[in-house]
């Protein structure tokens, strides 16, 4: 906050240096709060603080920077930011009853005996009133399991919106509810619920009366994973929630959130909007086993890294993709096969190339060779036409080529003087023993 905009909230006395007739009394324990609260080495941020706490206190600061002392650093900070709020909150409404807010302030200062994290988070996230925040400190200061509850909801009110979100009244409500302690005690279970229905005004009723008939949590967590599956930034927002929660699969629900990570950035609506694709990723859920699940997710997983977002459907249509599950689970070889080429050093530059590869290559053939697989992709060479060859013949001309290498390489090497030639041929060895570590550690 602007410096000058805090000192325009105080009101100073320049007549012989006193205080202002009008401003609260400190007597007793609140002096040591001043001499606590104003040593400028113990603050957070030390340049605003004695600035701060002279408007509040509605003092000059000569008068304040003598009574400067060594006190507990947390309590110190508790009352910066409660009088950072009374500056914020007095400046941006004129209306507001400024002693008695002052004198809120002690209450809840003198009330938190061990300020932690989550009443910073109340002071300086929401938009509480004093009063307001002197009943929620009364409530968790009585009980401080609900002060874990609070921080809790705040955290999830922060991740499915702003924190603000988090009304007065429903946090009161959550804090006074007769599960109170359960909910705080068991949230994990909740959580799910409490961010289904953040922005519903009766959740905690709601909740509540969830509880008393018997809470599943399963349900809940099942509804929260199809609606973060199926929302609008996903690709998966095109198929209907509710045929997937008819027939909830958690392996077809975690492939479906590869799925979204595979196409994410992906903003073709014209192709999003065809029944096919729809169609194909309903397949792809409703086929979807334990055993098959490690393979699908590595043909998402080269989508994924493979591709540029927003050339991703155009490269690999969901249709395709549907087909290379299908013949996955058709074809024992077919599994075998992406098992051991797709993601592992994989030279494949395209999901039409693996799909013809599944569709009408030997597998067979081409897993029993994988090296000359490897080869043959090294020279772009088509898999379903180059599983057709005689391999034996391969072999020969992969060593024939082998050998010619080597030739031109002597003779590139070649020196009148044998001590440089040695050094050239350790080189070369040299070289292919680091090439095959590397190529083992990858």
């Amino acid at each position: 906050m602007n410096i000058n905009k805090i000192q325009s909230v105080s009101v100073y006395s320049n007549k012989n240096n006193k205080q202002n007739p009008n401003s609260i009394s400190f007597k007793g324990a609140r002096t040591e709060v001043l001499k606590y609260a104003l040593n400028i080495n113990k603050t957070y941020e030390p340049n605003m603080f004695t600035t701060q706490v002279a408007a509040f206190l509605d003092m000059p600061k000569r008068e304040i920077i003598p009574f400067t002392e060594k006190l507990k650093k947390h309590k110190m900070n508790l009352l910066y930011k409660l009088s950072d709020k009374f500056n914020r909150d007095t400046y941006f409404n004129a209306n507001l009853n400024t002693e008695k807010n002052k004198n809120l302030v002690f209450d809840i200062y003198n009330k938190i005996k061990y300020p932690q994290d989550t009443h910073t988070k109340l002071i300086d996230s929401t938009n509480y009133s004093f009063e307001q925040l002197n009943k929620i400190f009364d409530i968790t200061e009585k009980d401080p399991k609900k002060l874990k509850l609070a921080d809790n909801l705040l955290s999830t009110y922060t991740s499915t919106s702003p924190i603000s979100d988090l009304k007065f009244n429903t946090l009161e409500e959550f804090l006074t509810t007769p599960s109170a302690t359960k909910i705080s005690s068991q949230y994990d279970d909740f959580k799910p619920y409490i961010e289904l229905n953040a922005s519903n005004k009766d959740i905690v009723k709601n909740l509540e009366a969830e509880i008393q008939k018997g809470y599943n949590k399963n349900t809940y967590i099942q509804k929260l994973n199809i609606e973060k599956l199926t929302s609008q930034q996903n690709l998966c927002r095109i198929i209907n929630p509710d045929l997937i929660e008819a027939n909830y699969k958690q392996e077809g629900v975690d492939l479906l959130k590869n799925l979204n990570k595979a196409y994410a950035g992906e903003s073709d609506i014209e192709y999003s909007a065809k029944e096919s694709a729809a169609s194909a990723i309903m397949d792809i859920y409703n086929s979807t086993t334990k055993e098959n699940f490690k393979t699908r997710s590595s043909i998402l997983k080269f989508i994924q890294t493979r591709f540029e977002i927003n050339k991703k459907l155009e490269n690999a249509p969901l249709e395709t993709v549907n087909k290379i599950f299908q013949k996955i689970d058709s074809d024992k070889e077919a599994q075998k096969f992406v098992d051991a080429t797709v993601n592992k050093k994989t030279l494949f530059e395209s999901i039409s190339q693996i799909e013809d590869t599944l569709s009408n290559a030997n597998l067979k053939k081409l897993n029993k060779r994988l090296d000359l697989t490897e080869y043959a992709l090294i020279k772009r060479e088509n898999l379903a036409e180059f599983s057709q060859k005689d391999f034996k013949t391969v072999d020969k001309q992969i060593k024939i080529a082998q050998k010619e290498e080597k030739m031109q390489m002597d003779r590139l090497f070649y020196s009148p003087n044998p001590i440089i030639t040695d050094l050239h041929i350790l080189k070369m060895k040299i070289n292919g023993f680091i090439d095959k570590i590397v190529n083992k550690s990858n």
